[in-house]
């Protein structure tokens, strides 16, 4: 069953088989979202540029474990979680783990995200990960993402293990924070199932294409 999501930046309202609007910035947004694809099926392929035109696909990472976050320089939610990303991509870029941003946001153009990624981002620096645009929210309705940030992991085998919140919410420096990516990911390198596959995501809608 599809479900009908109002998509707005810092709030998300369901309703199933009705129609749901949304005033988003200067206009009125209809998304009929499909479900997610399921845990242990094989994650769908694609093929998006980043912001400096170059090709990227799902299936070019074949045999390693790939990261999938959906963001929006938009979203607070998302912007504060660049910081958590980073360190995870950086500090497990030497263990095989792909780590691949989506921005599916309507309207988002190649010279902004180029400019968020490579200066304006929270960390201050280049983010040490391909922001890939996803025109038309294409792909993000393939994978039923809704939100921003919204994480998929996928197995060596290709197959979703985890979909759900990059965390726990917290701050990276505050006591108590959980990062869901990073345990999932161990336990993978470990050989073992993922604990907990499946978490909720938390952040801004994503506006998607009228």
């Amino acid at each position: 069953m599809k479900t009908k999501v109002l998509l707005s930046c810092g709030a998300l309202a369901v309703v199933a088989g009705a129609a749901v609007f949304a005033v988003m910035g200067n206009g009125i947004v209809q998304a009929d979202v499909p479900p997610a694809p399921e845990i242990g099926t094989k994650a769908p392929d694609f093929t998006l540029k980043d912001y400096d035109g170059k090709d990227h696909s799902l299936s070019a990472h074949a045999g390693s474990i790939v990261v999938l976050v959906f963001t929006s320089q938009e979203c607070p939610y998302s912007r504060a979680g660049d910081k958590a990303l980073s360190k995870f991509a950086e500090s497990y870029k030497d263990k095989g783990v792909v780590v691949l941003s989506i921005d599916s946001h309507a309207g988002a153009t190649a010279e902004a995200v180029k400019e968020f990624a490579t200066k304006g981002n929270e960390t201050g620096k280049a983010l040490p990960y391909p922001i890939l645009i996803d025109t038309k929210n294409v792909y993000a309705d393939k994978m039923g993402a809704k939100k921003t940030p919204e994480v998929y992991i996928v197995d060596k085998s290709g197959s979703l293990v985890y979909h759900g919140a990059l965390d726990n919410g917290k701050k990276l420096d505050e006591a108590g924070y959980e990062s869901y990516v990073a345990i999932a990911v161990d336990e993978l390198l470990a050989g073992k199932p993922v604990s907990k596959p499946k978490s909720a995501a938390y952040g801004c809608g994503i506006k998607r294409a009228s």
